[in-house]
């Protein structure tokens, strides 16, 4: 009976998904829900928004899209454990935060103040190094088929 178990779990592995990437992937989904509501308001208030300086309801619906597209390929492949999710997350990362401070750096050049440019300098610094932290960890490697130690 044993060796029925013994092979039963050998011919289904179940990998388990490390704590730290359950984390990261609790911090896509916020990210991704907050690009669905960017893109759904953008459309609701469409006409609304037209009215206001600023950023004009395109480049929102346009930037909502794409964030709600991109984070929902990152949940789908760090849940499921696929094995190009580490580098996509990466630059996924690298080029997320890139593009929050190029908005901080326009919206600066249009006149506004930067005031809480400490906290976003430590978020921004958080976020990189929780990153590379989760994709250090050897469970993870293993979680995304990186059998190598």
């Amino acid at each position: 009976m044993d060796a029925e178990v013994l092979k039963l779990d050998e011919s289904s592995p179940e990998r388990k998904r490390p704590f730290p990437v359950t984390l990261l992937t609790v911090l896509v989904l916020s990210i991704t829900i907050i690009h669905l509501v960017r893109l759904i308001n953008a459309v609701t208030w469409w006409s609304f928004l037209s009215t206001l300086p600023g950023k004009p309801p395109e480049y929102l619906a346009i930037t909502g899209l794409i964030g709600f597209i991109s984070g929902s390929i990152l949940l789908w492949g760090l849940w499921t454990g696929k094995s190009f999710i580490p580098l996509l997350t990466r630059l996924m990362t690298i080029i997320y935060l890139g593009l929050q401070w190029y908005e901080k750096v326009q919206s600066i050049r249009a006149g506004n103040t930067f005031e809480n440019w400490p906290f976003a300098a430590l978020a921004t610094s958080f976020g990189l190094i929780f990153v590379i932290w989760v994709f250090s960890q050897p469970a993870t490697k293993v979680y995304f088929g990186d059998m190598h130690e």
